[in-house]
């Protein structure tokens, strides 16, 4: 397949427009990406501030990471999960979308086909379209928005593929397979001979199953995560993946000439911050506040249609008529220019039915989330 240039991911194109805004004077409230505005424990900065004077920060890494980055990651799983990782399994990454440059253009060599979940996030297929990765939808319905063995079976019976990618909890419909489901398409793939690629950026944030990990259950899968969203670091860029000693020896040369190395500097952060893991609970707790404010008040605007967000901190809402014939993009437009709300519309996520859809984004400060919906709700009532 002949690699796409991608198309503009429209969060940032959103997001862009109101940093605009701001400069100009505006007052903007930030509900269109997902950017957890939590702030850093000071005990996490004083033992990096630490680390900056003892480590050598200026130096290349190896193409997976410090070895003391490798073992915080390990012993973040131990403690989290009771799992056993390796830590000759684990690889530090750009954030996560370094790890899917990877992956998506390791596939494509291997002139792969990589399935994917409709409405899904916008980079997964953006980043291989540019990696000349052929892609397969898999639709999850409105208005659950969920994945069962009978619906990836028939994709797959439809157009075979070698590669499965799935996030869960998702974005951005916030849908969240429990355990015993994701074990299930796991034993699926086994059996297929198809990789699963697990996303597990959002794995922490949960409200109704309690947290899990893929990792370390088979060859057969690969998992994805990131400092960006369960520890609120979106900045720092710096993620890992976790995958068999083979599958890392084979991309290990996409690591290399791709991005040499992660950031030291954010290796270290990230060390700091699995040292200080117990000091990131909170943000669960201020995305469970967040979330109640915003269900609570978008269940009373009867132009507005919501799934159950049972994860991540995104709410997905189906717009009902006259809304729906504007369209999101319309909508997402109108409402940051006339009242500063930024939103994302829903043709980032599915550019076939995204028009009826827009995803908001609860991961800020409270305050703005309130405040933002207000302004939100008194638009509407005068529409």
């Amino acid at each position: 397949m002949k690699p796409i240039s991608p198309t503009p991911f429209h969060a940032m194109e959103v997001l862009r427009r109101g940093l605009e805004l701001e400069r100009l004077g505006q007052t903007v409230y930030h509900l269109e990406v997902g950017q957890p505005r939590f702030k850093i424990p000071p005990q996490v900065l004083q033992d990096f501030q630490h680390s900056l004077h003892t480590q050598d920060v200026h130096a290349y890494t190896g193409a997976w990471g410090r070895e003391e980055f490798k073992l915080g990651i390990a012993t973040l799983y131990q403690n989290r999960f009771g799992v056993a990782v390796s830590p000759h399994q684990i690889g530090a990454t750009t954030g996560s979308s370094g790890a899917f440059q990877m992956l998506f253009a390791w596939l494509a060599c291997q002139g792969k086909t990589l399935a994917l979940t409709n409405p899904g996030y916008p980079a997964y297929r953006n980043i291989a379209a540019a990696s000349g990765l052929r892609t397969q939808e898999i639709m999850c319905a409105h208005p659950n928005f969920s994945l069962d063995l009978d619906s990836l079976t028939r994709a797959y019976e439809q157009q075979p593929f070698d590669a499965f990618l799935l996030a869960n909890p998702s974005n951005p419909t916030g849908r969240h397979l429990p355990y015993e489901d994701m074990r299930a398409i796991l034993q699926w793939c086994i059996t297929r001979n198809v990789l699963l690629i697990s996303d597990e950026i959002y794995g922490m944030l949960t409200y109704q199953h309690k947290p899990f990990t893929l990792a370390g259950l088979s060859d057969h899968v690969i998992v994805v995560d990131s400092f960006s969203k369960s520890f609120g670091l979106p900045g720092w860029r710096i993620g890992w993946l976790i995958a068999s000693s083979k599958t890392l020896d084979e991309l290990e040369p996409f690591a290399q000439n791709f991005h040499i190395c992660a950031p030291v500097a954010s290796q270290l952060m990230g060390e700091a911050a699995i040292r200080h893991d117990e000091l990131f609970h909170g943000l669960l707790e201020h995305m469970v506040i967040n979330r109640k404010i915003v269900r609570d008040q978008l269940a009373e605007i009867d132009v507005f249609e919501l799934t159950p967000a049972e994860g991540a901190f995104y709410q997905y809402i189906c717009l009902s008529e006259p809304l729906k014939q504007m369209g999101s993009s319309s909508f997402c437009h109108r409402l940051l220019e006339e009242i500063g709300v930024a939103i994302t519309p829903g043709k980032d996520f599915d550019p076939h039915q995204g028009e009826s859809f827009v995803r908001l984004s609860y991961a800020g400060h409270t305050q703005d989330v309130q405040d933002g919906l207000e302004r939100l709700r008194i638009w509407l009532k005068n529409f």
